[in-house]
């Protein structure tokens, strides 16, 4: 245990409360947070001066008087510091550049080359960094950092992917390959965790201390925030939603090599494969005619397509899939009792048509006092949640002081 008296761990406990006080506001005064966090003044503006000149802080001029001097304003320097932040995706490598507000500045893409292993894909995740941070020059500006959003279990002790189905991958080290060609600091997490960190730190999450976040895409994983951080498990591996068992006797195999997931059953993937397994079996459906009577075309955006075309296959297969979904949504509002639960993932474009099918077996599933009061709602940065949630790892590090050092180097 730290002394209550340790000076070096009182002034970074103040520093904290400063900084993350200034970057909760738009614009603020030293009087005001001195009168908030209730130190001295002088204490105050030793800290500010020292953020203004690392660069993390800027003056914008004065405030409105209350009858003395007018205040000067103060707010965090958030267009001089950019992140870059990477969606290491199975169909893309999407990497934005975002100043400390997440205003995406500018963002790159590359299809995905998964047949050719982790290395060709770090060769990837490379020349869009590379790309990004040579905007940064041309700008003139700073980076404070790179983040990642990684599909598969993250051994937080060991800092490796130790396992992603999505990728075929067995502890592999993205530290020990991206930070031998990046001076910066670099950071990586469960995608779905750090969608919901982005949720938190930058949308509509917000407004909530505990709330999950899940994504329903090429795979299925959930975010957990319980009173306002992340739930990461014993070694960093929580969240694994899309490997809960909804269908007992189903012989559809999933990736993880287990049946019946949640994932194997109801994500993009699944809902794709299930349509197509009909169809094999002669079932009838417009899917035929809109795949041009290629059935390895199908995608969950076809079937939710055909769906609300009235195509009674397709129903069939995306309203089962929802209600698998619902019902692993029950048993988390049961477990976890949240505030709100922010559906992200390329499924969901399906939209309203989805959710109504989910609220309806959530409704009838889930305790009704747990669930009566959950807001069911689309994540807030779409198709970008992922992009938007690495910015925010790397975001969430600036604000605990993780990145002092390195920004001292860099003034």
């Amino acid at each position: 245990m730290i002394p209550v008296g340790n000076s070096k761990y009182i002034l970074r406990v103040n520093k904290k409360k400063i900084l993350n006080l200034i970057y909760d506001n738009k614009s603020i005064s030293r009087a005001e947070v001195t009168r908030l966090i209730g130190i001295s003044a002088p204490t105050v503006s030793r800290i500010v001066d020292g953020f203004i000149e690392e660069g993390l802080v800027e003056e914008i001029g004065a405030g409105q008087s209350t009858g003395g001097r007018r205040p000067i304003l103060l707010r965090i320097a958030a267009a001089d510091n950019y992140i870059i932040g990477i969606d290491l995706g199975t169909t893309n490598v999407y990497g934005v550049l975002a100043d400390l507000n997440a205003n995406i500045i500018y963002e790159e893409k590359r299809p995905t080359k998964l047949e050719e292993g982790f290395y060709k894909i770090m060769d990837q995740t490379s020349e869009i960094i590379d790309i990004l941070n040579q905007k940064i020059e041309e700008k003139k500006k700073r980076l404070c950092g790179i983040g990642l959003a990684v599909a598969g279990l993250i051994n937080k002790s060991r800092n490796i992917v130790e396992f992603s189905p999505n990728f075929h991958w067995h502890d592999v080290d993205i530290i020990g390959v991206l930070g031998n060609r990046f001076s910066v600091p670099i950071y990586f997490d469960n995608v779905t965790r750090v969608m919901a960190l982005g949720e938190m730190c930058y949308g509509m999450g917000k407004n909530y201390k505990n709330f999950i976040l899940i994504n329903i895409g090429y795979g299925i994983g959930a975010g957990i925030i319980v009173d306002g951080k992340p739930l990461l498990g014993a070694a960093g591996m929580a969240g694994e939603f899309g490997h809960i068992t909804v269908d007992l006797n189903s012989k559809t195999q999933c990736d993880c090599g287990n049946f019946g997931c949640l994932e194997a059953m109801a994500s993009g993937r699944g809902i794709a494969r299930a349509a197509r397994n009909e169809l094999e079996r002669g079932a009838k459906s417009i899917l035929v005619e809109m795949c041009g009577g290629d059935l390895k075309k199908i995608s969950a955006e076809m079937v939710a397509n055909a769906a609300k075309k009235g195509d009674i296959l397709a129903w069939n297969v995306f309203s089962q899939a929802a209600e698998y979904i619902g019902l692993g949504i029950s048993a988390l509002i049961n477990l976890f009792n949240p505030e709100a639960i922010f559906l992200g993932g390329g499924v969901t474009l399906a939209g309203e048509f989805l959710f109504d099918n989910i609220r309806k077996t959530v409704n009838s599933r889930a305790l009704n006092r747990s669930s009566r009061d959950v807001s069911l709602r689309p994540a807030t940065f779409g198709l970008k949640a992922a992009a938007i949630g690495a910015v925010s790892l790397v975001m969430n590090k600036l604000l605990n002081l993780e990145l002092e050092h390195h920004l001292s180097r860099h003034k």
